[in-house]
């Protein structure tokens, strides 16, 4: 084989260009294989560079494309920063810096300075929230003096009552008692109400789970309306399904509270007419019984558009309303968020002139069928109390004496210590069965002298007498030792089957 045919194809060329064949010798072909070598190796560095040349031209593409998207991205970041920025609240004299989305730093700037104010925004709401909470308590303060302001005369004026219908009297006067006791109940509704509604809006309510005697608690709620319905000419019938169990557990005052808002709302907005109340048991388990419970009349209606503010605060259906048939507008509401708490809602279904009629159903466990108290019986022996002893610690004059005629009627022995410091002296002088403490004293108040006979005593009973009503001074009351709590006004049975409970009797 000749040499040019392992010659590069350039270096081929030349050779038949300026050489002829036959002047090849030795030498020459050694120097064109060194020639030779030279042009593979340049042809060589030449293709790997045009191979590099071509990486480096799509590399540099590539992070060109990457830098123009990173380039995008932080333009809309830094406009949706400044759109974000022109949200916030600016009323504090700063200016935001020009839309520029290459002006980081004062927009960066701006920035940290609606930080700063917002930092100075949130010490003023919480100085603000603070303000608020002391005016919460400034106004559970003010309802507790007043609650216990009113609560305490009203004591006497219930008390009173109720024992000169006992008496026997003439007719007339005897009507004249039944309006008093009237328009006491209704003062102390109200006053309940209110207490109830604060103490719902605080989130202080929480049920309570007790055994109790659902069918007798509806009828004895029949039986306390049935009186004003005949004055307004109407009757009220009551449907009881015998299915119900006899107890069930649950919270007997709510459950009574609720079904008393009702009941008497249909009585007060019904004349000559019929309220009824009915009861069905819609199912019923080993352990829990579920129970539809509805109250209807045929009185004065609610209008349509009407009907989802009656369940509003301070709200009746037509400013009309309250003239003519009184109240605060509050029962409802107070019906509605109790139901809630048991995981219930009212039901309503009316029309203008047609009557009205609410329904609402209760999940409640079943308990023993045991006889209970949770219900007060309609009458008491009065004999079933004699020669109990008790101390009753109470300063104010006129609830002494009547606390005083009924624990003479009812045949209990008691001595009377106007204050704290006195009930620790008569206590410490005399062996009790069980004492009546005010809360509320000059001197020494009624925790104070619980705690201090619970040092020496821890068995003695001790039940609350107080008209301060809140549910603070409730636990306060149990905290400190007290056995138990009835609020002025008191019902006579109530105070009467406590006594005869923790006395023994």
């Amino acid at each position: 084989m000749s040499i040019n045919s392992a010659l590069h194809k350039l270096l081929t060329k030349q050779v038949k260009k300026y050489l002829p064949p036959d002047q090849h010798d030795e030498r020459l072909n050694e120097f064109l294989h060194v020639v030779n070598e030279t042009y593979c190796t340049f042809e060589k560095e030449r293709e790997f560079a045009e191979y590099l040349a071509t990486l480096n031209d799509k590399h540099f593409a590539e992070i060109n494309q990457k830098l123009k998207e990173e380039s995008s991205q932080r333009k809309q970041s830094i406009e949706k920063l400044i759109k974000t920025i022109r949200s916030l609240d600016t009323n504090r004299g700063l200016e935001l810096p020009e839309e520029d989305t290459d002006n980081l730093l004062d927009v960066i700037d701006f920035l940290q300075e609606q930080i700063k104010n917002k930092a100075i925004i949130e010490q003023e709401l919480r100085i603000a929230k603070e303000m608020a909470e002391k005016a919460n308590r400034a106004k559970s303060e003010f309802l507790s003096m007043m609650s216990h302001e009113i609560r305490t005369p009203l004591n006497a004026i219930v008390g009173l009552t109720y024992l000169m219908q006992q008496e026997d009297c003439p007719p007339a006067f005897m009507d004249n008692l039944k309006t008093l006791q009237f328009s006491t109940d209704n003062l102390y509704f109200l006053i309940n109400n209110i207490l109830d509604f604060s103490k719902i809006e605080a989130g202080k309510v929480e049920l309570e789970s007790t055994p109790f005697d659902f069918k007798q608690l509806v009828s004895n709620i029949k039986r306390s309306n049935q009186v004003r319905a005949e004055e307004k000419n109407s009757r009220i019938r009551l449907m009881l399904d015998d299915d119900i169990p006899d107890s069930l557990i649950g919270d007997p005052l709510r459950i009574s509270q609720i079904l008393s808002n009702l009941v008497s709302n249909a009585v007060k907005f019904t004349a000559n007419g019929s309220i009824s109340i009915e009861t069905a048991l819609l199912s019923k388990t080993d352990s829990e019984a579920n129970i539809r419970v509805s109250v209807s009349d045929t009185g004065i209606g609610i209008p349509k558009d009407k009907q989802q503010l009656i369940f509003e605060r301070f709200t009746q259906a037509n400013s009309a309303t309250t003239r003519k048939f009184g109240g605060t507008g509050l029962g409802l509401v107070i019906t509605k968020k109790l139901l809630e708490l048991h995981g219930s809602n009212i039901e309503l279904e009316s029309e203008e002139g047609q009557g009205a009629k609410f329904s609402f159903t209760l999940k409640l466990a079943i308990g023993e069928a045991t006889k209970n108290i949770n219900v007060l019986p309609e009458k008491v022996n009065e004999k079933t109390l004699d020669g109990v002893t008790v101390l009753l610690v109470e300063d104010y004059e006129i609830n002494v004496k009547v606390a005083g005629k009924f624990l003479t009627r009812w045949k209990i022995q008691f001595d009377v210590a106007e204050n704290g410091l006195i009930a620790l002296e008569k206590y410490a002088a005399k062996k009790y069965d069980l004492i009546l403490m005010d809360l509320q004293m000059p001197e020494m108040d009624g925790y104070t002298a619980t705690a201090r006979i619970r040092e020496m005593d821890t068995t003695i009973p001790i039940i609350a007498l107080t008209a301060s009503a809140t549910l603070n001074n409730q636990d306060r009351a149990f905290e400190v030792g007290m056995t138990d709590y009835v609020t002025k006004p008191f019902n006579p049975k109530e105070l009467f089957i406590k006594i005869a409970k923790y006395s023994g009797r």
